[in-house]
């Protein structure tokens, strides 16, 4: 009889801490450890073929070891509640599928699991115990028991007999305590004799056969290894009767009568399908070989097409649901290109869908017909919107987006296709989800295009009530309806119109930094005494380390670094060389990036029609693309030149309205912080502010460098900036960042408090939220590599204060959207670049929409602290801004 034993606990915990923390089900239950084991334990069987398989688990009692050592274990931090919550749900798993679960009060799984092993090692039975434990290394005894030690994340295991402990540690398994004794157990708060590791522990335990054997013969080592032992022989001899493993725990159990096997599949697939382990059911199946079983995976759609072939029948194709549920089919890029068609779902229930071809759509009563403000249920809708309004439909009735709430409940996946989210949510899928989005098939009559996209409309129809109901389960309906919802249509406005560039100016600049690359390459070649490619890293490699001889600062994968922040520093050794280098590389990318970048991007009625994305950010800022407007330069003369080229239509001005200091103003609101919230609410300069306390001078008194230094670390703080990042933005040295830090957070102690307090909370929910109900899942703060972790901190930190700044933000466009629209303003948004918009202010409406915009602003939300936004008027973008 062959039995699998696995550790519970110790599974469970290394599945946890493999498996990122944001994969949870619609619902919202976070699932990442309970899958993780059941995936170790479907594979397990798989692989091993037992015919007996049982769960050991620890109880919360504390138990003998504790007596003995009071600070046993005590280092440990507390589990996060996100991993407490799904030790029920393993244990359901356990039992749906016919396991025997062990515990008993006073011992751990590991004592239960030595106890079984006494037993089989005199039946003759062959036992595996599976664990990521090391202490279960002395109960490996051929032939009968075998340790599969799990060395990491949930499929690297290492399969153990007697020869491999020897391998593995230097000791046999039965001397295996006595060197863990020496070697100590830090994860379990056992310290050992310093100066002992692992090699040495092995070495003495097998010279001189054990502890007694060691302590007997200390003077046969060295002086500083002697009085080292001699000091901490109490210590390991107390490590030992801890580590030792009881086999005498309370668990009454025939071996012969613990068989396993799901005694009902239909209740194994209904706590599978509970928790969406669509996947690991059908590898169930195939393990219990139960052909008889369902698969998991539900409904493959077939949409029922009909085309429309007139006005009419597109009409009422149209008009016969009560609800819209529909998908573009564009001739290139979604939102782009000019629309194939439209398809809409006439009964979701028989899968019937109308085509309404794009002629049809310019039609009158077919526009009518959308435009009608029913409600209205797309996939990524802007991109439809924004066609729609291109030929006149103002589609005003969207009451879900199924992408974007897709976004909502996991903004930390890289696309959002309708066939994914479908089958997520439902575990239904796509007949045929066609070629790639916005690469629409021409080889034949439309045919697998129309089927295509009605297959995306009908997917649209099937998934929406899943994500309202997992908007409902993680609270985040309220910020769907009344931000994400609603800001849609004001984007999608926004790139319907586009911005005005004078195309004029646009060539002049690209001219002028064409006329500069040329120039500098000439000095660089110059200087060089040889001409070379300036792009090819190689050959600048060459250069500069194998003739020149400088000294490289940094390597990387392919050789030394010749990145900015390399020649930086490598400056002072060629200057006559480097500061043409880098001044060509800026200016490059201003020709290249923007130059050419922009003016390939002017549509023909001489605006630029970028993209705003509402759902790549994890933070939930907006971006663009298409061009990038959001990253136009601002901090060298040349690149602030482009916003010259950035201009209102003829007659009108451009207003430039954009929060100060928003992040501040979130920090001092979240953190509750007396000293920031007194500083912003008596008008003052924050940064003078914020210096006076943290140099601890009058106001009067704070020089233009502490300024700059308190700004530093403020805004640094939003970011979650830490002593080192700090020190490299000052370019002083760590430790000195550091009592600057210091000094700000005893000025401001509520702000350390919350960051703090951000991080912990983070770590135990697996997310952060803002004030909004915006959840940013964080995975990282449960990766075992430091460095990930501390990535993680920073982001917690970050993540409510830029979080909030996003909603706010998008309140403010949405309320300012809508009153220039109700107010019936001829003038409009055009652009929105971080925190800033921008309106094309219709002549004798500056004054106006000048103050509507800032008091929209100022509304946006009710902080502890004021909003104050500043407003400007200019004749180009780069005139408003002076």
């Amino acid at each position: 009889m062959k039995i699998l034993l696995l550790d519970g606990n110790s599974l469970t915990y290394r599945a946890f801490f493999a498996l990122p923390t944001d994969m949870a089900t619609a619902s919202g239950q976070v699932t990442n450890a309970v899958y993780g084991f059941t995936s170790m334990l479907i594979n397990l069987i798989k692989d091993h073929q037992p015919d007996s398989v049982v769960v050991a688990f620890d109880r919360p009692e504390p138990t003998f070891r504790h007596e003995t050592v009071p600070t046993y274990k005590a280092t440990r931090n507390e589990a996060p509640d996100i991993l407490r919550q799904q030790m029920g749900l393993v244990r359901e798993v356990i039992d749906v599928l016919g396991i025997p679960s062990l515990e008993a009060a006073g011992f751990e799984a590991d004592d239960i699991i030595a106890t079984l092993a006494e037993r089989v090692q005199d039946s003759g039975d062959e036992l595996v115990i599976v664990t990521g434990d090391r202490d279960t290394y002395q109960l490996v005894h051929d032939p009968s028991i075998k340790v599969l030690y799990n060395r990491r994340g949930v499929s690297d295991y290492a399969l153990y007999d007697e020869a491999g402990i020897l391998e593995r540690t230097g000791v046999t398994p039965a001397l295996y305590p006595q060197y863990a004794a020496l070697r100590g157990d830090p994860s379990d708060n056992l310290p050992g004799v310093p100066g002992v590791g692992e090699k040495t522990a092995a070495k003495l335990i097998s010279t001189y056969g054990g502890l007694d054997g060691i302590f007997a013969h200390l003077d046969e080592q060295t002086p500083k290894l002697r009085a080292s032992l001699a000091e901490h022989e109490q210590q390991v001899r107390t490590n030992l009767d801890v580590m030792l493993l009881r086999r005498d725990a309370p668990c009454d159990v025939d071996l012969a009568s613990l068989a396993w096997g799901p005694q009902d599949l239909a209740e194994v697939k209904r706590l599978f399908d509970f928790l969406e382990f669509r996947s690991l059911w059908d590898r169930l199946r195939e393990v219990l070989d139960a052909a008889d079983a369902p698969p998991s995976g539900g409904e493959v759609l077939h949409a029922e097409l009909t085309r429309t072939t007139s006005e009419a029948d597109a009409a009422s194709a149209l008009r016969a649901p009560a609800e819209l549920h529909v998908a573009g089919g564009w001739t290139g890029e979604p939102g782009r290109s000019p629309l194939l068609g439209v398809a809409v779902v006439t009964d979701a229930g028989t899968g019937d869908v109308a085509w309404v071809p794009a002629e049809l759509l310019a039609t009158a009563t077919v526009q009518a017909a959308l435009a009608d403000g029913r409600p209205v249920r797309a996939h990524d809708a802007k991109a439809l919107m924004r066609s729609l309004l291109a030929i006149g439909v103002d589609l005003r009735g969207l009451v879900l987006d199924t992408a974007l709430a897709a976004y909502l409940l996991d903004p930390g996946q890289a696309t959002y296709r309708i066939g994914d989210v479908l089958s997520r949510y439902t575990g239904d899928r796509l007949a045929d989800e066609g070629p790639p989005e916005g690469q629409l098939d021409f080889g034949g009559d439309g045919g697998s295009e129309a089927q295509s996209v009605s297959c995306d409309a009908l997917a649209v129809a099937r998934v929406a009530p899943a994500l309202v109901d997992a908007l409902d389960a993680q609270g985040m309906r309220q910020l769907y309806d009344d931000i994400e919802n609603p800001l849609v249509r004001v984007l999608a406005r926004m790139e319907d119109v586009g911005v005005g560039v004078d195309v004029g100016e646009l060539r002049r600049l690209h001219d002028r930094l064409t006329e500069e690359c040329r120039r500098l390459t000439q000095e660089v070649f110059r200087v060089a005494g040889r001409e070379f490619n300036l792009n090819s890293t190689p050959q600048l490699r060459q250069l500069l380390f194998d003739e020149r001889g400088l000294t490289p600062q940094k390597r990387t994968k392919t050789g030394f670094s010749t990145d900015a922040a390399s020649l930086e520093r490598l400056r002072d050794q060629w200057p006559e060389f480097i500061d043409p280098l880098l001044a060509y590389r800026e200016v490059e990318k201003l020709r290249s990036t923007y130059g050419e970048g922009l003016l390939a991007e002017v549509a023909a009625d001489g605006r630029i029609h970028a993209t705003f994305n509402q759902t790549v950010a994890r933070t939930g800022r907006l971006s663009s693309d298409k061009p990038n407007l959001h990253n136009i330069p601002v901090r060298s003369d040349e690149g602030r030149q482009f916003r010259r080229a950035f201009v209102p239509q003829p007659g009108c001005e451009l207003l430039i309205a954009d929060y100060n200091q928003i992040e501040l103003r979130c920090i001092a609101h979240l953190a509750e912080d007396p000293g920031l919230i007194e500083a912003f609410t008596s008008g003052r300069d924050i940064h003078t502010a914020t210096a006076s306390r943290v140099f601890s001078v009058e106001p009067a008194d704070v020089t233009i460098r502490m300024r700059s230094t308190a700004k530093m670390v403020s805004y640094g703080l939003a970011y979650g900036m830490e002593a080192y990042g700090l020190g490299q933005r000052l370019n002083i040295p760590t430790e000195e960042a550091a009592v600057i830090l210091d000094a700000y957070f005893e000025a401001f102690p509520n702000v350390k408090a919350y960051m703090e307090r951000t991080v912990k909370e983070a770590r135990m929910r697996g997310y952060t939220e803002t004030l909004f109900g915006r959840r940013r899942p964080i995975p990282e703060l449960a990766s075992d590599n430091y460095r990930i972790r501390q990535a993680g901190e920073r982001q917690a930190m970050n993540a409510g204060i830029q979080g909030l700044a996003a909603d706010i933000f998008k309140v403010a466009l949405i309320r300012l959207d809508e009153a220039l629209e109700s107010g019936s303003f001829a003038s409009r948004l055009i652009l929105q670049v971080h925190d800033e918009v921008l309106v094309e202010v219709a002549p004798e409406e500056a004054k106006p929409v000048g103050d509507l915009t800032v008091d929209v602003m100022r509304h946006a939300a009710d902080l502890r602290v004021p909003l104050e936004v500043n407003r400007t008027f200019g004749a180009s973008w780069a005139d408003a801004k002076e």
